[in-house]
């Protein structure tokens, strides 16, 4: 007799295992060693200059988290970077500097302009920005003054996806922290709380267990909704028999972690059943790729050819994967139109579902470090289900 899958939830999760907080000399090594490889990139580039206006990028590379900046980097080390910002930031922009390990010049004076601190270095031979980020005004401004603009949003993004170790402390230990929030949120089921209570439950925890906040607004949808990819939490009470979809995550030091787990409440039926499985089967055909001597799209393949052999695959809405970490969702993406070669130290997702409009939608995202072989998963996605009662 075949032994029956198990439906109930379960907590495992291999972050634990990895790193447990973040070191503040591995954070201060790694400020000085981004820099060191961006200096790198301007000099391939042939630019005097790196400006960016992106905030995920200026916390990358100089530890600043305010909601107003601009960079401004030299690539000859004897000259000042400067970080722009107003006077709600400076003493904020000065600390968060030191704790990464970088010396920089703190500026509320703009960096573009006839008055701006660019303009009064010299005839710079290019200035590198990042063309995937670059604020529209700022781009018109830097082209009506005659800048020569290098667009290196390709070595930015290559520098991003390869974690350091205090990035990948961060995200697992955010991983970590996601995994026992929502086992936490779960037990309210019992109380048929509607989807809006579920995550507001989840955000509680997420702080009571170590985060500073959720990586992105909670999905969570019961019922026919689960059908909706990105369902927005509503008024409508979770109640049995009823399929559910929870995409969560967590953030920590500014770095997200991202996962889904899809189960039923109730006995599931057999077609929610047979889903299931199929998506569990797509999502470890697509793993199975995620290690050096693929491509990220040789995960994507792998997944899609797996459920078009099911005669399913119109049902997936969406890519199978993308890179975490400062921003949820970035580079790279297993269904972009650049593809890359899987190597050590990226954070990648893989989530596979399938959505049958106005019934029922299933998804299964875990959270993957690549190693020189077989990726850790940072998160738990429950691969064998959930049922209460």
């Amino acid at each position: 007799m075949t032994k029956p899958r198990n439906y109930l939830h379960t907590q495992t999760s291999n972050s634990l295992s990895i790193h447990s907080q973040r070191s503040e000399e591995a954070l201060a090594s790694a400020g000085a060693t981004r820099l060191v490889q961006l200096t790198k990139v301007l000099e391939e580039a042939e630019a005097d200059f790196l400006f960016s206006d992106h905030l995920q990028l200026i916390h990358y590379l100089t530890g600043f988290r305010g909601s107003n900046a601009s960079l401004l980097v030299r690539r000859h080390p004897e000259t000042s970077t400067y970080l722009c910002t107003d006077g709600r930031y400076l003493e904020q922009a000065a600390l968060q500097a030191k704790e990464h390990g970088i010396e920089i010049a703190i500026d509320i004076r703009p960096i573009l302009g006839p008055d701006g601190i660019l303009a009064s270095h010299q005839n710079p031979t290019a200035l590198a920005v990042d063309m995937r980020s670059l604020n529209l005004t700022n781009y018109l401004q830097l082209k009506e003054s005659g800048e020569r603009l290098a667009d290196i949003s390709g070595p930015l993004a290559d520098m991003r996806a390869h974690k350091d170790a205090s990035e990948i402390a961060a995200i697992s230990k955010a991983s970590m922290v996601a995994d026992r929030a929502i086992t936490q949120t779960l037990s309210h089921l019992k109380d048929s709380p509607t989807e809006l209570e579920l995550a507001g439950w989840f955000e509680y925890y997420v702080r009571e267990c170590g985060a500073e906040g959720v990586s992105f607004p909670t999905i969570i949808a019961s019922g026919a909704r689960t059908s909706l990819p990105h369902a927005q939490p509503t008024r409508q009470r979770i109640v049995a028999p009823t399929p559910v979809v929870v995409d969560f995550g967590a953030m920590v030091d500014g770095y997200c972690s991202d996962s889904t787990r899809s189960f039923y409440l109730g006995e599931p039926p057999t077609s929610y059943r047979r889903a299931y499985e199929t998506v569990v089967a797509a999502k470890a055909a697509g793993v199975e790729k995620l290690q050096p001597g693929n491509t990220v799209h040789a995960v994507e393949r792998a997944t899609r050819d797996y459920l078009r052999g099911q005669g399913v695959e119109d049902h997936l809405l969406h890519g199978v994967g993308h890179g975490v970490g400062l921003e949820i969702h970035e580079f790279p993406f297993t269904a972009s139109a650049i593809d890359v070669a899987v190597e050590p130290d990226m954070c990648i997702t893989v989530e596979p579902g399938l959505y049958y409009a106005h019934d029922f939608g299933i998804r299964l995202e875990d959270l993957y470090l690549t190693t020189a072989a077989t990726p850790i998963s940072l998160t738990n996605s429950a691969d064998e289900g959930v049922s209460f009662g």
